[in-house]
């Protein structure tokens, strides 16, 4: 038992559930767009009148973060295979995260300023800040899972190690020539 509970990485559970949170809600922000113009742009009493389409909408934007969290730990359990990561640990923050989101621990409501600030640069409201902001949170959620600057973070290497040797040429041994 000891020996699995060494593979457990605080490290990566960390930076994984920050990706997570961002494949969430960047997939949410980008569930708006289904049914853009009925959600934005009519008036409340419009959407008030017609329940069943807004309660349709507003569950697949619901389900969209499930989907998000999904592609999430789909791609952080591939990534820890192939880094000879302990499985284990996608699977730990995937249920962390969901029991978060089924009981809205994830604080999104006092984050959410924060996150679609990039795309206030557009105007409120309007598909293009809608896109902008669920690209922004994909792409650092991706980032996350992906930089090899994170990897090496993660596995407890200096990401510093490679800037010292910038413009040398090194050998198959990694020694500079």
């Amino acid at each position: 038992m000891g020996s699995s509970v060494s593979k457990f990485n605080v490290k990566l559970l960390v930076i994984h559930f920050v990706a997570f949170w961002l494949f969430i809600y960047g997939f949410q922000t980008l569930a708006f767009l289904y049914d853009f113009n009925f959600l934005i742009f009519l008036p409340v009493e419009a959407r008030i009148n017609d329940v069943p389409r807004t309660n349709f909408d507003m569950k697949l934007v619901t389900q969209a973060g499930l989907v998000g969290a999904i592609v999430g730990y789909l791609i952080s359990w591939r990534i820890s295979l192939k880094r000879n990561w302990f499985w284990l640990n996608s699977v730990v923050i995937f249920v962390l995260i969901y029991v978060l989101k089924l009981y809205d621990l994830l604080g999104w409501s006092q984050l959410q300023k924060v996150f679609l600030l990039p795309g206030q640069i557009f105007r409120l409201n309007t598909r293009t800040y809608y896109v902008t902001n669920g690209g922004v949170m994909l792409a650092l959620g991706c980032f996350l899972l992906f930089s090899n600057k994170i990897k090496r973070f993660i596995d407890g290497k200096d990401a510093g190690t490679d800037a010292k040797v910038v413009g040398k040429a090194k050998t198959k041994a990694g020694k500079p020539a």
